[in-house]
């Protein structure tokens, strides 16, 4: 009877303590920040403490994951899969027990570094000085080359993949007008959409 008492009296003081027993109230949703702009659907968490994975949707700056904590409850976030455009994802804060400081105010983050690929513009017939080509805030002033009239290859700014491009003719070079085609297109994996060409006259 007395072992039954001692039984029952540390249920109770189990129940009582949660976390003291490696339980808890469940009440701590851990929210994961996103950043680093994931613009493709495949990055994939997973909470190594309880085995629970949750997929990211393309351009979430938070993911909750959908099994609450208890205190003192170990977490620990990982990447399982990232997208095809991403390069490497690090993870920050994801690993602690849970309290209210861990999961609220040290929120877990994950940043992503999205792959980059090379633009260049081709310029044909340039023979002056003044031509000056623009992407964004990408600015780059361009050298006639040694023979004028030459082709010459312009590089700009890398751009993401998956991203957007935009040439435009800022200047064109004195007593030349300049225009341009295939400006604009979207950065593939394997190169930009369009070839961007321009042609001075």
């Amino acid at each position: 009877m007395k072992s039954s008492t001692l039984y029952a009296g540390a249920v109770l003081a189990c129940a009582l303590g949660l976390s003291a027993c490696g339980g808890g109230s469940g009440d701590l949703a851990l929210t994961v920040s996103i950043a680093g702009g994931v613009t493709k659907d495949g990055l994939t968490l997973r909470n190594e403490g309880n085995g629970e994975e949750i997929a990211v949707p393309a351009g979430a700056g938070t993911i909750v994951f959908k099994k609450y904590l208890s205190t003192d409850d170990e977490f620990n976030i990982v990447t399982k899969t990232v997208p095809s455009n991403v390069e490497s994802c690090t993870v920050t804060n994801g690993k602690a027990r849970a309290n209210y400081y861990t999961v609220y105010t040290t929120v877990p983050s994950v940043f992503c570094k999205i792959k980059t690929h090379p633009l260049s513009v081709t310029v044909n017939g340039l023979n002056g000085t003044g031509l000056v080509l623009v992407n964004g805030s990408d600015r780059q002033a361009v050298t006639p080359p040694a023979t004028a009239g030459a082709q010459v290859s312009v590089p700009m700014a890398p751009i993401p993949e998956d991203g957007p491009y935009g040439i435009a003719v800022l200047s064109s070079p004195t007593n030349q007008t300049c225009t341009i085609n295939g400006g604009s297109g979207t950065m593939t994996a394997t190169g930009p959409s369009t070839t961007p060409v321009v042609t001075c006259q």
